[in-house]
């Protein structure tokens, strides 16, 4: 049995930014399919700032955590930092136990292809700039 932080079994009991954002202008999913778990990110971009962004994920604890915590930290930065930001940083935030780390794995995963389809969609130039429930697939 895992003995779980505070600060991971907070994150669990009262996520941060939990649900879709309908405002959103890149989504992302990431999948482990060991256990099952799958994470999903929506963000906001204005001006290279990640203004906004929400997640759903289903699978065990650690995974909402993990989203949760992430999201918690790179909003209001840059979407370079947001790139940036590792797996074993969300890990320590919340001291994740390691044989959990493909949560972490799968949150910056998601994030990062978030981040990327907002960079393609502004590419393409999309006439709404918004997406879709069920898009980012």
């Amino acid at each position: 049995m895992y003995r779980y932080s505070e600060t991971l079994l907070d994150h669990y009991a009262h996520p941060r930014r939990c649900g879709a954002l309908p405002e959103a202008t890149g989504a992302g999913i990431a999948r482990y399919p060991t256990c099952g778990d799958v994470t999903r990110i929506f963000v906001r971009i204005e001006d290279g700032v990640l203004t906004d962004a929400s997640f759903q994920a289903t699978g065990c604890g650690p995974g909402i955590s993990c989203a949760s915590a992430l999201l918690e930290t790179v909003i209001g930065g840059s979407v370079a930092s947001a790139m940036a930001f590792s797996a074993r940083a969300v890990a320590d935030a919340i001291d994740l136990p390691e044989s959990k780390m493909h949560c972490a794995d799968l949150a910056v995963a998601a994030l990062r292809q978030a981040l990327d389809d907002d960079r393609t969609r502004r590419t393409e130039q999309a006439p709404s700039g918004r997406i879709e429930e069920g898009s980012g697939e």
